[in-house]
């Protein structure tokens, strides 16, 4: 699903150009109902607000503009926080104030529940006084934060922002709630730190949404699960919902070190605060978010890159492997998850062959997924092997699974000595997970885009 008519593809800017199959919560918004019904005295005021469309296109500067109080004159002031919310017809009131009150809801949630930073008030930056501005602007399909200035007074790399929202657009109606609260995760963000690895973004928003939802989002997870030769914080450029459906890492994270609790993902942002530069040089990112968690998980005996495998093993048990063991479900959306299958990088019978894997091989921290069957050409004992080109930079990991007794979830195999028996479970199917890892340290803003080739042999003997 390409993303690019309505993503920017430049850092400063997080749009949230989503298209959801579905509602994530059931809001009830009847839009075109209640603003048609609204009926203005003036010629102007009778025109329905989904009959025009803003001045201003999408993407055009409107912080500073000399025009500014002609594009959005009309404006509704939170008494509860430190939000001006901007509109452009006295007919979108109604709409405005929907806005404003997902807008409070949104920063109690960030804040007060998962202990994020406020949103960095604006100096007077962006509209008329220090209030955290938010722009009702039909028209403006990619519903977004962006930045200005930083604060001087703090060294690391704040930044004041500002939001954009159509109500009308593809994610407003049903979906307005969850895109406001989406977008107040980007403004916490940008209180501690706006130039970060760029999937970060989004991995983090999405994670906050499914926590404030209380259920697993389907889309996003189909384009993480057909892709899982990609690094697991590659930035594809919003070309599809990998980056989105990254978020499952840390619903890992959350369960599997973190109690079942949302709230470590404050302190991972606070530890990635770093000085300013990084907006011209991203290798000056540090501490950068894999600094954090490997700070984090370092008490609990892991680091960022130690968790790949492990998470690469529970990534196996989505779709027809859901059980009550990895992943604790939200109230809703299980379908989901048992949706998100992966995708393989092969599938055949478990006999003696070699099976290569080339054009879908593993970046770093990337993983292959193989299925192996027992059929009437499969040995009595099976071996399995692994071989690669000599690389420096990285080493595979090799686990198989489902679990043969019911209290594993599968096991690590240790090739570096040569070939190991791989047993079968009773339906005669194991899937190899094969994961490529840097022998040294890793740094995500200096990941490329490489590929890891390698073949894994069967055969009936050691």
């Amino acid at each position: 699903m390409a993303l690019s008519p309505l993503a920017s593809p430049q850092p400063p800017s997080r749009p949230a150009p989503r298209k959801r199959a579905s509602s994530l919560l059931s809001w009830l918004t009847c839009l075109g109902l209640s603003l048609a019904a609204a009926g203005c005295s003036d010629d102007d005021e009778k025109v329905d607000p989904l009959d025009y469309k803003h001045p201003l296109a999408e993407g055009e500067t409107i912080c500073g503009r000399s025009d500014f109080n002609e594009m959005f004159p009309y404006s509704i002031r939170s008494t509860t926080h430190p939000v001006l919310v901007h509109y452009y017809k006295e007919v979108e009131k109604e709409t405005a104030q929907e806005v404003l009150a997902y807008v409070e809801k949104g920063w109690d949630y960030h804040v007060n529940q998962l202990g994020m930073r406020p949103a960095i008030t604006d100096k007077g930056e962006c509209g008329p006084d220090d209030a955290f501005d938010v722009f009702v602007w039909k028209g403006h399909r990619s519903c977004l934060v962006d930045v200005l200035s930083g604060d001087d007074s703090t060294p690391w790399d704040d930044r004041r922002g500002y939001m954009i929202v159509d109500p009308w657009g593809p994610y407003g109606g049903p979906e307005l709630e969850e895109t406001v609260v989406h977008e107040m995760a980007h403004a916490s963000q940008a209180a501690d730190d706006w130039y970060e690895a760029p999937h970060t973004f989004e991995m983090s928003a999405v994670f906050t949404d499914q926590v404030y939802a209380n259920r697993y989002i389907k889309t996003y997870f189909d384009d993480f699960q057909a892709n899982p030769d990609w690094a697991i914080d590659r930035d594809d450029k919003y070309d599809t919902w990998y980056m989105y459906g990254s978020s499952m890492y840390l619903l890992f994270l959350k369960d599997r070190f973190f109690g079942g609790q949302p709230q470590f993902l404050s302190q991972m942002w606070l530890l990635s605060r770093n000085p300013p530069g990084a907006e011209n040089d991203q290798t000056l990112n540090e501490p950068d978010f894999a600094d954090a968690l490997d700070t984090m998980l370092a008490d609990k005996g892991s680091s960022y890159v130690q968790t790949v495998p492990e998470f690469s093993r529970w990534r196996w048990y989505t779709g027809d492997h859901v059980d009550d063991r990895h992943f604790h479900h939200f109230k809703d959306g299980l379908d989901n998850l048992k949706a998100a299958k992966l995708a393989l990088a092969a599938q055949q019978e478990a006999k003696p062959s070699t099976i290569s894997i080339t054009e879908k091989a593993p970046m770093m921290l990337g993983t292959s997924y193989i299925e192996l069957s027992s059929g009437s050409s499969t040995p009595q004992n099976v071996y399995v092997n692994l071989e690669a080109p000599p690389n420096l930079k990285i080493r595979f990991v090799v686990q198989a699974v489902p679990g043969l007794t019911p209290d594993s979830d599968g096991e690590t195999l240790d090739l570096s000595s040569g070939p190991q028996v791989l047993k079968f479970a009773a339906d005669q199917k194991r899937t190899l997970i094969v994961t490529a890892l840097p022998t040294g340290s890793y740094d995500p803003d200096l990941r490329d885009e490489a590929r890891y080739p390698f073949s894994i042999v069967i055969s009936d003997h050691p």
